[in-house]
């Protein structure tokens, strides 16, 4: 204390404090702007688990042309499921014995070609959150599943039958597997499938429309012998597995894709198709891409065989 009365030792201390709160204001600043300031947007997370089902669960799908046959191949495939920002099954590489190169000819087997297995689904909810930044994925779909690859093969090789085989316009598009040799039935010790499971798919021969890419004419009606259609990239088929709950049903839809990285096996699907007939091609899957009625395809294809 002074001659005043006044202390002045805490003086030192006061200025202290008054810089540190101001070096503090600058390092929030130099991180970035407070939460406040950020924008909130909404996406998708995971939610309770409903329950877990075995599955008869496409691995390909193919349409066989009449008269023709189809040659499917792969040695990765996925059944991907989305809802948002949410997305499930990454892509497997599937070391069974249905790996490889496998042709299907329409003779007595017509329709469509599937190979397939029995495969344990766990379904999931869905919920959307609030989150701090980033990019906005809200919900799309209410549910969601997570396939589980099993340690052995329980699966095969199977046909879904057409009423018309000339035309794939009108097909069954719910399938569970019960009319083949299905791996519950034919291979001991394999999971077995959960009753009122069954799987939708869309391999239709659809006519087109706005957005969508439209069916070409390919005239082979002078024509003898056979004609290759070739994919040499990513085949993809949608589909939807539908399970029992609660007295109903639910269901999570998604995408069945196959194929060959670079320098292994070839195209994913080779279709041939029979001279003397006009045939009309049809994009499956979700390709805005126009066919051509060449060698090579932009994705799988439906069929309609038309006389001459």
């Amino acid at each position: 204390m002074d001659g005043q009365g006044v202390f002045r030792r805490n003086r030192p201390s006061w200025v202290f404090s008054i810089v540190g709160v101001v070096l503090a204001a600058v390092i929030v600043v130099g991180i970035g702007p407070p939460g406040f300031l950020l924008q909130h947007v909404t996406v998708c997370q995971l939610g309770p688990e409903i329950g877990t089902y075995t599955i008869w669960t496409p691995i390909t799908i193919a349409n066989i042309p009449d008269g023709g046959n189809v040659t499917v191949a792969f040695n990765q495939w996925n059944l991907t499921m989305t809802s948002g920002s949410l997305s499930t099954n990454p892509l497997q590489p599937f070391g069974g014995p249905i790996q490889g190169e496998v042709k299907f000819g329409s003779g007595t087997n017509v329709g469509i070609e599937v190979q397939y297995g029995d495969f344990n689904w766990t379904f999931f909810g869905t919920s959307n959150v609030t989150k701090v930044g980033g990019v906005p994925g809200p919900c799309t779909q209410p549910y969601i599943a997570q396939i589980s690859i099993p340690g052995g093969a329980c699966g095969g090789f199977d046909y879904v039958p057409l009423v018309d085989n000339a035309s794939d316009a009108v097909q069954p598009h719910i399938w569970n597997g019960t009319a083949g040799d299905n791996g519950t039935r034919g291979q001991p010790g394999c999971p077995v499938q959960t009753p009122g499971t069954y799987v939708w798919f869309d391999s239709s021969f659809h006519a087109g429309g706005s957005g969508a890419a439209q069916p070409v004419r390919w005239d082979l009606c002078n024509s003898t012998g056979k004609f290759p259609l070739t994919l040499q990239a990513v085949a993809r088929v949608p589909i939807a597995v539908t399970v029992p709950f609660v007295g109903g049903n639910i269901s999570a839809t998604g995408l069945l894709a196959w194929y060959i990285p670079p320098s292994t096996f070839g195209p994913t699907a080779n279709y041939e198709l029979s001279g003397g007939w006009q045939w009309m091609l049809s994009p499956v899957g979700p390709s805005t891409s126009q066919i051509s009625p060449y060698t090579l395809l932009p994705g799988l294809v439906a069929f309609e065989r038309l006389s001459c």
